[in-house]
């Protein structure tokens, strides 16, 4: 329904207001106090741990993504990813005319619980993580790795005309995290047609193991895992394709669109969840 149709509150004339109503004006409220005053871009990148206020932005994206295939998607995500909350750092595109959340992603910084992408690997493909990293030739850096546990974009936002820039900002914000914080490789299990779209539009940002065919996992029928080596990727960008390259890691290009995180306060965020992330786990 067009927007223009909406009541200021998030519902719509001659209907009660629901609880879902209810739960956007919160999420409205919540974004709000995030939005600084004047800001003009239509989107903008904000980065929080789980256990701030805001993680009730992009969570909710996560969940209602996760929703749209499986029951219980709630309880699921808990069991999924409450082990790893201690070294969780969440990045969150708002719709800052909307003020709502349209994108979310989640990273897993190393601690001793490892990386969920990597414990995962052997129950669902059958392999040791060691395994698949030696025979596709890749030296793992243990402590320069870290885990892209989940993208999801908003159903009402995968026209191309958003979903393009909305993917641009998040990887954005990855490899600048990345290059400022040197976490300098990722690895990632990713859903069949999300992987070939970044593929063809980042210049094939990721490297896939050897000898591995597409299963199942978590809400996805058909996903592979990969890794990115973020220097691999700099310098394919550079050869192909030099204005991406240059909003891939000088972290500019993107401000008429999106309204970035301030770079410095994100990669001491960045820093601060890493450092802590043993620490906080033995504390629990």
């Amino acid at each position: 329904m067009p927007r223009s149709h909406q009541h200021p509150s998030g519902g719509f004339p001659g209907r009660p207001h629901s609880a879902e109503d209810a739960a956007l004006d919160a999420l409205r409220e919540v974004a709000g106090g995030l939005i600084p005053s004047g800001s003009k871009q239509p989107m903008g990148l904000y980065l929080c741990r789980p256990e701030d206020p805001s993680a009730a932005l992009p969570l909710h994206v996560e969940r209602s993504v996760f929703e749209e295939s499986i029951d219980n998607a709630g309880d699921l995500l808990v069991d999924e990813f409450g082990p790893y909350e201690h070294a969780t750092l969440l990045l969150c595109v708002l719709d800052q005319h909307r003020r709502l959340p349209a994108a979310m992603l989640r990273l897993i910084f190393p601690s001793t619980l490892g990386l969920k992408t990597l414990n995962d690997l052997g129950p669902i493909w059958g392999v040791p993580y060691a395994e698949l990293f030696a025979r596709t030739g890749i030296e793992y850096d243990s402590a320069h790795t870290w885990d892209i546990a989940t993208l999801a974009i908003a159903p009402e936002y995968r026209a191309a005309a958003f979903q393009g820039v909305i993917t641009m900002a998040l990887c954005q914000t990855i490899s600048v995290l990345g290059m400022r914080c040197q976490f300098t490789s990722s690895v990632a299990i990713l859903h069949l047609p999300v992987l070939r779209m970044l593929q063809w539009k980042l210049h094939r940002p990721f490297t896939e193991f050897a000898d591995v065919e597409p299963r199942g996992y978590l809400e996805s029928p058909a996903s592979l895992p990969v890794y990115m080596r973020l220097a691999d990727w700099h310098e394919r960008l550079a050869e192909r394709d030099g204005v991406l390259h240059d909003i891939m890691t000088t972290g500019r290009g993107l401000e008429p669109v999106v309204r970035p995180p301030n770079w410095d306060g994100a990669a001491e965020l960045a820093a601060e969840v890493s450092a802590l992330a043993d620490l906080r786990l033995h504390l629990q």
